[in-house]
């Protein structure tokens, strides 16, 4: 008699079931926890970070809750949380199924590709003990994707979407990768910000 093994869904395939249904569906925060169960903390990461990171068409309103989650998120990981806190008014407020699929069916392509390639290893620096590590990751990026800078955002929502994928497949070198990144992300964002400074100057003749 054979015996079968319980594999999780794939990232990709959660994803899609977040975009397919009812398009006037309403869907909550409270339902999103409750699907990605124990990798609530990755899982919502990505979610919140995807939109900068493959940009598609955002609904009014929906653009003004993806910076402050991935703050509240990355803080109680470096503090240590077992799992995600929200205000209730939070976990009440409720969001079209189709505005939320136009805003991440565009990242399933790219992420059913990606995950080819994704497996446990290093899980020292990926793993459920690691999430220190990772917040502080998410935390930094999620400060320079809030700041509202032109061009400034698709490099850290990439160091944070690669630290998610690092925690829910526990593939450290994605963690890894994610340092790079966030290296990549702080100096193109100063650099736009010294840049812009600098035209600045210019244009008021200082």
């Amino acid at each position: 008699m054979g015996s079968s093994t319980y594999a999780p869904r794939r990232i990709a395939e959660i994803v899609a079931g977040i975009c397919d249904g009812d398009p006037d569906d309403r869907i909550t925060l409270h339902e999103l926890l409750d699907l990605f169960e124990v990798r609530a903390f990755g899982f919502l990461v990505l979610v919140f970070a995807l939109p900068n990171g493959i940009p598609a068409p955002i609904a009014p309103g929906l653009s003004a809750i993806l910076g402050a989650p991935l703050l509240l998120l990355s803080g109680q990981m470096v503090l240590g949380f077992d799992h995600p806190w929200f205000p209730k008014s939070w976990l009440r407020r409720s969001f079209r199924r189709a505005d939320v699929a136009r805003m991440l069916r565009p990242a399933i392509p790219r992420l059913q590709k990606v995950e080819k390639y994704l497996k446990p290893r290093l899980e020292r620096i990926a793993g459920w003990r690691a999430r220190r590590l990772i917040g502080a990751i998410v935390l930094w990026n999620a400060i320079l994707l809030s700041l509202p800078i032109p061009f400034g955002n698709l490099i850290p929502a990439w160091a944070i979407i690669l630290a998610a994928l690092g925690q829910i497949e526990r593939d450290g070198m994605l963690v890894l990768s994610s340092l790079v990144v966030s290296v990549l992300a702080t100096g193109w964002v100063g650099l736009l910000v010294f840049g812009g400074l600098e035209i600045i100057r210019k244009l008021l003749g200082m």
